[in-house]
């Protein structure tokens, strides 16, 4: 698979979860067993929103080359976020919060952090190989 499917297949995932999370926060996360009050709702919307601000960046490198400089540097942050976010789940199923549906969301972020390592060495290996 190319970098820029890889983007497109993020970009996807941001703008699904993200127009969920802004739209029907309460169903999208009553799906992994958990009820929203008000203020929860809220955040639930702030969250969406910046995953629609995540698909909008990979979006925007969908047609970037992999050799451009800048790929490393989203590819790193995009592995911190999909680790940190893995930490952040593993950490709430355990302590009870949700249903076994949020493993799926574990699974979806080691995935995620997966293809970014992968594609980081592409795009070092990329670099290199322009430099000669």
């Amino acid at each position: 698979m190319k970098l820029s499917t890889f983007a497109i297949i993020i970009t996807i995932l941001a703008f699904g979860f993200g127009l969920a999370f802004v739209i029907i926060p309460v169903k999208l996360m009553a799906f992994y067993g958990i009820t929203l009050d008000g203020n929860a709702i809220w955040l639930a919307r702030y969250f969406g929103c910046s995953n629609l601000f995540i698909g909008m960046i990979f979006w925007s490198y969908s047609s970037v080359s992999p050799a451009a400089k800048s790929w490393p540097k989203l590819l790193v942050y995009s592995i911190f976020y999909d680790i940190m976010q893995l930490i952040v789940t593993v950490a709430s199923l355990l302590s009870g919060v949700g249903n076994s549906n949020g493993w799926s969301t574990v699974a979806l972020f080691a995935l995620l952090a997966t293809g970014s390592m992968y594609y980081l060495g592409v795009c070092n290996r990329a670099r290199a190989l322009q430099a000669i």
